[in-house]
């Protein structure tokens, strides 16, 4: 019984044992199983992602290899309609530039007079040039994230096309035109005059002509298509009025003297009389015309040796020192009193530091070259005529114009001041003491007021103060002994 207890027990706990390792192994093939779905469901995530990510590594390399610069322009590019496609800067400069010459070398006709010169826009000014056409086309497909290049070059392939620039040279196109066009212009001859011994106006008649009518042609020129230029252009052609008719001369030419003034000087002082009669001479027959200003150095020009001009005395600092052309002063001052009494408006004149003797105190005016002048504005509604004439001591000078009759012009002249001259003592040690020897006469100075009055037919029309004349005096020098 024992026994047979005891193998029950043991027949017992092996079926106990065999329960629990059946258990054991089942929840091991449950935790495969769910191992293996979990990875399963893992794998069918990661399958999927890893395609994506092949493909997007795939197509960015492909655009990349799309997009690589290799350093031509793209294909479809066309400057012009030159194809540049596939092509690098150097080549595309080489096939451009044959169309520029080309387009430079084209011609057209200039139809005028029932003739035609011919004539290269070049040589009518055109400039072409293809450098920004050329860097536009290099710069496709260059700029920009690698979606914009793919774009680009994409846009490209269905043609692009970017056009040449070209300009005018207007100055270039206008004397070109002149030149070519020159002899089919007859220009307008503007009235003219000559000066008769009489010293009047002999008046020729004007003449109405043609001209070129320049300002249309280059408005047609500049407006032509230069990829399709116009075979011919008409010329136009306009009357040319002159500018200067004979009733213009007519109301404005001479008719007799309107004044005259002498004045005399010493003919033993010859460099001064030879540079009278020089700067005199320079003022013969000047023409002065309506509303011009009549300049004494504009006339007579620089003083100078080669000009046959001599030493002679001037007044530099208060004093009479030898200096070039002296003595032309007395020849300015000869015009200021013809342009006075011609009544001629006066636009400059300035008198001496020191009083002069050849013509009446505040009537001198004194000149050196360039800027201190004397001038006149021509006021006289006519034509001036400048005559001069000299002897042997005395220089004269005429003004013909447009006589009014029954004028009347006066000076006068009013000191108001009179400045006693200073006396000086100089020290001349080849002098024995107590000797004194004038050495310069002085002379007062003074202040005059000077007024221009005009009369018609005997009546006061105006009454003018001129500008007033200061004077130094000129001090009494005495050189004394030591």
């Amino acid at each position: 019984m024992e026994e047979s207890r005891d193998h029950n027990v043991r027949q017992g706990r092996k079926e106990v044992a065999a329960t629990k390792v059946y258990e054991e192994n089942s929840q091991s093939k449950i935790r495969h199983w769910t191992n293996l779905n979990r990875f399963l469901k893992k794998k069918s995530f990661y399958i999927p992602a890893g395609l994506l990510i092949f493909t997007l590594v795939l197509v960015g390399t492909a655009l990349m290899i799309y997009t690589r610069d290799q350093h031509t322009i793209v294909e479809g590019v066309t400057i012009s309609g030159i194809n540049v496609g596939n092509l690098t800067q150097d080549q595309a400069k080489i096939a451009v530039d044959k169309e520029v010459h080309r387009l430079l070398s084209q011609s057209i006709k200039l139809n005028v007079n029932q003739q035609s010169p011919e004539v290269k826009l070049e040589d009518l000014g055109l400039t072409v040039s293809d450098d920004l056409a050329l860097k536009d086309a290099y710069d496709i497909n260059r700029k920009g994230s690698i979606y914009n290049k793919v774009v680009s070059k994409m846009s490209a392939t269905k043609g692009v096309n970017f056009e040449l620039s070209h300009t005018w040279d207007e100055q270039k196109l206008k004397d070109s035109l002149n030149q070519t066009l020159a002899g089919f212009s007859s220009p307008a001859t503007d009235a003219s005059f000559d000066i008769t011994d009489q010293n009047t106006m002999n008046i020729h008649s004007e003449h109405a002509g043609t001209a070129i009518d320049i300002e249309s042609l280059i408005s047609q020129i500049k407006g032509i298509n230069i990829y399709k230029p116009v075979s011919e252009l008409k010329v136009g052609l306009k009357e040319q009025l002159p500018s200067i008719t004979a009733a213009q001369l007519e109301s404005q030419k001479i008719t007799g003297l309107l004044a005259s003034y002498t004045t005399h000087f010493d003919p033993s002082q010859s460099a001064r009389t030879e540079n009278v009669r020089i700067a005199a001479k320079a003022l013969d027959m000047a023409i002065v015309k309506p509303g011009d200003t009549l300049s004494f150095n504009k006339i007579v020009g620089e003083r100078t040796v080669e000009g046959g001009y001599k030493d002679a005395y001037i007044i530099v600092d208060d004093q009479f020192v030898p200096g070039l052309a002296g003595g032309i002063c007395q020849v300015s001052s000869t015009l200021y009193n013809t342009g006075l009494y011609a009544d001629l408006a006066v636009s400059q004149r300035s008198n001496h530091d020191l009083a002069i003797s050849y013509v009446p105190l505040g009537q001198d005016a004194t000149v050196a070259y360039p800027d201190l002048d004397l001038k006149f504005k021509n006021n006289s509604g006519g034509y001036l005529l400048v005559r001069t004439s000299t002897t042997s001591n005395t220089v004269t000078i005429d003004l013909y114009g447009k006589v009014k009759p029954g004028q009347e012009v006066t000076i006068t002249n009013t000191t108001s001041s009179i400045i006693p001259p200073e006396e000086k003592r100089l020290v001349d040690e080849t002098l024995a003491h107590g000797v004194s020897i004038l050495k310069q006469q002085g002379q007062p100075g003074s202040i005059v007021n000077s007024v221009r009055i005009v009369k018609v037919n005997g009546q006061v029309v105006s009454s003018e103060p001129l500008k007033q004349s200061i004077y130094k005096a000129l001090p009494k020098i005495y050189a004394v002994g030591s």
